[in-house]
């Protein structure tokens, strides 16, 4: 189900960079939520009738009508969102292979025997553990990655067999509606999905309260998962959410290396990235040439269009995004950090921006910025370094740049995260991988793999057999 935008209130959808209005959504209504859920109760019983096969052809199907939809996806997303043309279309081809992986995993929902036999007293009983689907599932998703993240949600939905209500993010909800559209193309039952979009203050709590909902997947901020947490009742759920994914440089790196990766984690989507590279810890012997070159290289990125081929900066997705990246910038100069480069608004756009700060900063090192700014900091050593990153209330991804395998162990068992990337940035990621959070940082685990186990249950079956 989509909405008819033609009955029902219009909200404008703008251009990010420009501000034009680029097309227009339906406020929903509590009654197009209950309706949605009615819905998805009938695609429950569909979706536990449909046999895998059914449901990889449906997920292949899609992948096909992606690929000729290439184009216009990549055009929606760097239109209404926050990327660049090249980066939009690198996101298409990662929902892709989310997608076919959904459909490979489809045929992967396995079970297990149980040795029922291994306790005395049951020597005649055998049986074994099958995955069932969970129900129906609610997505909610951002705006950084409007088409990839919710592909994360609905392939393996799709995959398990569960019927979904997607709440996109009013800022990108062209794309995601688009692929909807592609899935009813590729043959999904109009009642395993549905698609709410709006303001929640218009339709209220039924969307993540109603006791019908069975798992709620969200990607956001930490305030909003506190609301959803406190509301949702007896709910399963799954939360990825904020970070400053903190990387450490130590003197035996390859400069060159560490600079260019941590360039580009800090900056890609203008560092609109819940894992770009925010905090970077540098040991004092490399200090001086590390923020140089990272300074330099930096000033050679472009900001423009995002549909022109050679940008790298694109704009923020609000007024009241950019206003916050700046009040970040004041505050953590306010306690004593220095701006190397950077630090300015244009237009619709916030200038790359590098912060100079001691590692105990309160503003620079341990709050989280979504935009192009990062913070660099001396360290003497590792234990340092470590003691650094770990400040943090957040714990998604952390790298560290060393040739000494030893410190890299050391980091992979002391940093207090999700994921460690060894001479990579910290937004590195493939989509087959389990990804999370600790701390602040989400509920659970995302990938394929991991959230078709997180949207599918276990039911154990018992013979007593006759002798």
């Amino acid at each position: 189900m989509i909405i008819d935008k033609e009955k029902t209130l219009s909200i404008p959808v703008y251009n990010s960079y420009t501000g034009r209005i680029i097309g227009t959504i339906p406020q929903s209504t509590e009654q197009d939520v209950m309706t949605a859920l009615d819905l998805a109760k009938k695609g429950e019983a569909i979706g536990r009738k449909m046999s895998a096969t059914q449901r990889i052809d449906i997920l292949r199907k899609a992948v096909a009508i992606m690929e000729r939809e290439f184009e216009e996806l990549s055009n929606l997303i760097a239109t209404e969102g926050i990327k660049t043309i090249a980066q939009a279309r690198k996101e298409v081809s990662r929902a892709l292979i989310t997608m076919q992986l959904s459909a490979e995993e489809a045929s992967r929902i396995t079970g297990s025997t149980i040795p029922f036999n291994s306790v005395k007293g049951s020597e005649d009983r055998v049986g074994y553990e099958i995955r069932f689907p969970i129900g129906i599932v609610v997505a909610i998703t951002p705006f950084n990655d409007p088409l990839n993240l919710v592909c994360h949600k609905l392939g393996p939905a799709i995959a398990a067999g569960n019927p979904v209500i997607l709440k996109p993010s009013d800022y990108t909800p062209l794309v995601a509606i688009k692929f909807g559209e592609i899935l009813f193309e590729a043959g999904l039952p109009s009642e395993m999905l549905s698609i709410i979009t709006g303001s929640p203050e218009v339709f209220g709590d039924s969307l993540i309260s109603d006791d019908r909902i069975r798992l709620i997947s969200f990607t956001g901020g930490v305030e909003a998962a506190k609301v959803i947490q406190k509301k949702a009742g007896l709910k399963k759920m799954v939360m990825e959410l904020g970070s400053n994914s903190p990387v450490i440089v130590l003197s035996d790196a390859d400069l060159e290396e560490a600079v260019a990766s941590c360039v580009s984690g800090a900056f890609y989507a203008s560092g609109q990235n819940c894992v770009g590279v925010k905090r970077i810890f540098v040991e004092d012997a490399i200090y001086d040439s590390f923020l140089k070159k990272f300074s330099l290289l930096t000033a050679t990125l472009k900001m423009g269009s995002p549909l022109s081929e050679d940008v790298d900066i694109g704009p923020i997705i609000s007024k009241d995004a950019i206003e916050q990246i700046d009040q970040f910038v004041s505050e953590s100069i306010d306690d004593g950090a220095k701006v190397i480069i950077g630090g300015k608004v244009i237009g619709n756009a916030y200038t790359p921006t590098v912060l100079v700060a001691d590692c105990n900063n309160e503003i620079a090192n341990c709050k989280e910025v979504f935009g192009p700014v990062v913070t660099i900091s001396k360290i003497e050593n590792l234990d340092q370094g470590i003691a650094c990153c770990n400040k943090s209330p957040f714990g998604l991804h952390a790298a560290i740049f060393t040739n000494n395998i030893n410190y890299a162990h050391k980091a992979i068992d002391e940093l207090d995260c999700a994921g460690v990337m060894i001479n990579d940035s910290t937004d590195y990621r493939i989509d087959a991988m389990p990804f999370g959070g600790v701390k602040l940082s989400g509920v659970g685990r995302e990938g394929v793999k991991s959230t078709i186990e997180a949207m599918t249950e276990t039911k154990v079956a018992c013979f007593k057999l006759k002798k």
